[in-house]
């Protein structure tokens, strides 16, 4: 049988190139295998880090909880001095209204019945009796006028001591807030790293292969401890709010968990804070925030009784002003 050379050299050629690709397969199966391999202990590292960070940070939002707590507390505590010199301030402010009004009315009496002197009454008198009546009833008038005076002076002083009071546990009960809202607002920038470390674990785990996710241990009660339902909002001068009023600092709180306090009663030369008809839904820097929450009670104003609110004018670009019936 006769072999044409083309088709031995076709055949030569033929049996290494074969092996070459069986050889290249090979590799590649190995290769492709080991770059797999290598990824999925990238991943795994990956999260044990991310488990190892969410853990810590757990721990670190848990710790700090107590001192929002007692922050709250401090707060609330201030909160109820204040009060409670609101309405110190108050009663004493009426009583010293109460002494304005005799001295004023015992001075308007003796302006206008011109009274004399005793030596007057003596030269003007047309009889002893009349003299010792007329003498005896300017005695009665000095004396009381003299004890009205005495108890404006005193209820004056009083006056001035409770408002210096109420000044003071005012100053302490912003600084209560201050400190709650720095604290509360700490632990939420803290919840929102934990969210998002706890987002790229369960992103990266899901990626696994079964065999892969075998035996990973993944952070789970810690974490949501520590992620729990959002702190209360502070809020100061709630007692003697209208019920309009309350019920819209309720909802404000339950519907924007990013307000950072709300104020309610205070003194102020307007009557709509001291009344218990407005509150202040402070907002900080979040202008978007403050939009959402001033179109939203618009909207809602027959609901909650509003008369009008205030923002984005003069004083009020930090906060909402609501003023309710």
């Amino acid at each position: 049988m006769q072999v044409h050379p083309r088709t031995v050299a076709k055949h030569v050629v033929y049996k290494p190139v074969v092996g070459a690709l069986v050889g290249l397969v090979a590799l590649s199966a190995v290769s492709g295998g080991a770059a797999y391999a290598e990824e999925a202990e990238d991943s795994v590292a990956r999260i044990h880090e991310l488990s190892r960070e969410a853990e810590q940070l757990s721990e670190t939002i848990l710790n700090a909880q107590p001192d929002l707590d007692n922050k709250l507390q401090l707060l609330a505590e201030a909160d109820k001095k204040y009060a409670d010199d609101l309405a110190a301030l108050e009663a004493t402010t009426k009583q010293l209204a109460t002494h304005q009004g005799a001295v004023d009315k015992y001075a308007a009496a003796i302006y206008m019945g011109g009274q004399p002197g005793d030596v007057s009454a003596m030269l003007t008198a047309s009889s002893p009796a009349v003299l010792i009546d007329t003498l005896a009833t300017q005695r009665v008038v000095d004396t009381e006028m003299s004890e009205q005076l005495r108890g404006l002076r005193r209820a004056n002083e009083e006056a001035q001591a409770v408002e210096a009071a109420s000044a003071e546990s005012a100053a302490a009960a912003k600084a209560a807030v201050d400190e709650a809202v720095a604290v509360r607002g700490d632990l939420q920038n803290k919840r929102a790293q934990l969210r998002t470390q706890m987002a790229a674990v369960n992103a990266s785990y899901a990626a696994l292969p079964p065999a892969a996710q075998a035996g990973l241990i993944l952070p789970t009660a810690a974490v949501t401890a520590a992620l729990g339902p959002v702190a209360p909002i502070p809020t100061v001068g709630m007692r003697g709010l209208v019920p309009n009023a309350r019920i819209l600092a309720d909802y404000i709180m339950a519907t924007y968990p990013g307000v950072q306090s709300i104020g309610g009663v205070r003194a102020d030369p307007l009557p709509d804070h001291p009344s218990g008809r407005a509150v202040d839904i402070m907002i900080g820097s979040d202008m978007g925030l403050g939009d959402a929450i001033n179109a939203d009670l618009q909207q809602q104003a027959g609901r909650f009784g509003i008369d009008y609110t205030m923002w984005r004018v003069a004083a009020h670009y930090d906060h909402v002003h609501v003023t309710v019936s």
